[in-house]
């Protein structure tokens, strides 16, 4: 009876270093095999060109492959919605652009998904600002002569932009909000149709990435009038931020991040923001990020929910007071 009872005690406290035990050594142990990382993106696109390389260190740096899955579709909705449904046990990830993890809860009616409720901040990637640019037959050399101009002209004013319901789009309401203007979007299927509309001067302005404009301004075939994010581009450095020119209300940028299923293991998540901020902050991910007019941005798991909430009251109000919808 008494090794019976002996017998009996062992294995309920073996039981109970299993129970309590198992998160850390998950976090010690954790990858034991592949990671998929879902991407709302087509191959090619900017998410897609962002992830793969920071995925091939993420690899290198957990010692299991990190395998990149395109879902493209429904303004991203597609790959979230996958992520959501996936078990939280950190095998499951997925990029989160702002308009995933932010704009969206506001153009669609029925989301399949809560942003702030059902996924899991991992970690922020990168970070970029926009360029309002005009064909060099536009009368503005700034972004003080477009408003002046847009206010002589409500509503005349023509800008081309990528999709509907785009960042791009989306500053730009901003723009109109914080300057009190009224200006035309023209919405193109892809970027560089947008582009071709202004280089060809049927559509006198554009809003877009540094990486779409840029060239052209170096070509003197585009001339940038303003950057929407809190500090001058580097491959534009003559022109000024809308902070700079006293429009305070206009920063704009648009960031990517990486997320995770609503419950993943806390220690799996700031295991992952841990090798990403590595990652990110070494000179050769700075660099290659600079290509593409991001730059690195390392934040906390808990930092990145605050800038989602932040995000969430900052562009609802834009989105909405702009009546868009994309159904």
């Amino acid at each position: 009876m008494r090794r019976a009872f002996l017998a009996a005690v062992a294995a309920v406290a073996a039981a109970a270093v299993l129970i309590l035990g198992n998160a850390p050594v998950a976090a010690q142990t954790y990858p034991i095999h592949p990671i998929k990382l879902l991407v709302g993106g087509a191959p090619g696109s900017v998410p897609d060109l962002v992830i793969r390389p920071i995925a091939e260190r993420l690899s290198s740096a957990l010692g299991q492959p990190v395998v990149v899955m395109n879902r493209p579709g429904a303004a991203g909705s597609i790959a979230i919605e996958l992520l959501v449904q996936s078990p939280a046990d950190g095998y499951t990830l997925a990029v989160a652009t702002m308009s995933q993890a932010v704009f969206n809860s506001y153009l669609f009616s029925k989301l399949p998904y809560d942003p702030l409720r059902d996924l899991e901040p991992v970690a922020t990637l990168v970070i970029g600002a926009m360029i309002i640019a005009a064909h060099p037959s536009f009368p503005a050399d700034n972004l003080q002569d477009l408003i002046r101009l847009a206010k002589d002209q409500p509503g005349k004013l023509l800008v081309a932009m990528p999709q509907w319901g785009s960042p791009p789009h989306v500053v730009g309401l901003l723009l109109a909000r914080s300057a009190g203007v009224e200006l035309r979007f023209v919405p193109h299927k892809v970027g560089p149709e947008a582009l071709n509309a202004v280089l060809g001067g049927q559509i006198p302005l554009l809003i877009d990435a540094p990486t779409a404009i840029s060239p052209q301004v170096a070509a003197g075939k585009l001339k940038a009038l303003v950057v929407t994010g809190s500090r001058r581009e580097a491959v534009l450095p003559g022109v000024q931020t809308a902070l700079e020119v006293g429009l305070n209300d206009l920063e704009g940028e648009a960031w990517i991040g990486l997320v995770a299923p609503a419950g993943t293991p806390r220690e799996l998540v700031h295991r992952l923001n841990r090798e990403l901020s590595l990652i990110l902050n070494a000179p050769d991910t700075q660099a290659l990020m600079a290509k593409f007019s991001f730059r690195s941005l390392t934040k906390t798991p808990e930092e990145f929910r605050a800038l989602l909430e932040v995000d969430h009251d900052k562009w609802s109000s834009v989105i909405r007071g702009g009546g868009l919808k994309l159904d």
